[in-house]
């Protein structure tokens, strides 16, 4: 019986954070997003790379630990070119990050090329996971015309997702849906959570009036994808056995573990938003 009243504490307590965190984060980042330009370029540049530090940590007294101290300057790099707009900038960046990866753990393990090459794409894999995506959004932000219409589609299929995922776990979860890389995680939940993402999304465009047909896809398919983040930060944690993503002393989430489980469903609907309106040619 013990066992069960500190269990609900630990709950309840758990669930006090996390409402504490997200009303102080949530505003935050409203603003920040308001704003735009500078401003909001710096709210996410400490975000990704936390984010970054704590993917390279996981993997700490692996052979494939990656390279904070290369990848994290390429990936501010590559943001910085697609904030300014630069191509140029953000391609010489990361053709430069992996040549000094590779040179540097060659250097550091001459008798180990096979490890060096290992961590060369580690590394990349943090850039690629959490670089462009941030740069993805940076970009829709800046768009001229209806950037903060988009940043604010990518919010609500992100938010509404994990928010509604969680309360429909909560109150109907029965069927577990990943029960080897997130046991709390449900069929319900994720259903829940989907459907009620595309309320607020679809809402969006058509207060803006952008309801077009050739969008519905992009937000049908997004809280899928939100899911799919989800479930791919906790499938890392579970090969890399962490329970945890927070690196000590950088844990700005209260209630919510690290900056990964926060950003995990975004990185993924940042970049099918952007990527969709790129090949699709929306203007």
């Amino acid at each position: 019986m013990r066992e069960g009243l500190v269990t609900d504490s630990a709950e309840s307590t758990n669930l006090r954070d996390r409402i504490i965190t997200a009303s102080v984060l949530v505003p935050v980042a409203v603003l920040a997003s308001l704003a735009g330009g500078w401003l909001f370029l710096c709210l996410t540049l400490p975000i990704m790379c936390i984010g970054m530090l704590e993917f390279f940590v996981m993997e700490k007294d692996t052979p494939m630990q990656g390279s904070s101290l290369t990848g994290i300057p390429t990936a501010l790099a590559i943001v910085l070119g697609f904030f300014l707009g630069i191509d140029w900038l953000w391609q010489a960046a990361l053709g430069a990050g992996i040549a000094l990866t590779l040179a540097l753990e060659i250097a550091r393990k001459p008798r180990q090329p096979g490890r060096a090459l290992a961590q060369v794409g580690t590394t990349l894999c943090g850039i690629l996971y959490l670089a462009f995506p941030t740069a993805f959004l940076v970009s829709l932000r800046n768009r001229p015309e209806d950037g903060l219409m988009w940043l604010f589609v990518v919010y609500a299929i992100t938010w509404g997702t994990d928010t509604f995922a969680y309360v429909f776990g909560k109150v109907f979860g029965r069927t577990k849906l990943a029960p080897l890389i997130s046991p709390n995680k449900t069929v319900e939940g994720a259903v829940g959570g989907i459907f009620c993402a595309w309320v607020p999304a679809f809402l969006i465009l058509l207060v803006a009036g952008r309801l077009e047909p050739r969008l519905a896809p992009m937000i049908v398919v997004g809280p899928f994808l939100a899911v799919g983040g989800d479930l791919f930060e906790s499938g890392l944690k579970r090969i890399f056995r962490v329970k945890d993503s927070y690196v000590a002393g950088f844990n700005v989430f209260p209630g919510h573990g690290g900056v990964l489980d926060r950003i995990d469903a975004l990185v993924w609907v940042a970049s099918w938003v952007f990527l969709y309106l790129l090949s699709n040619g929306v203007a």
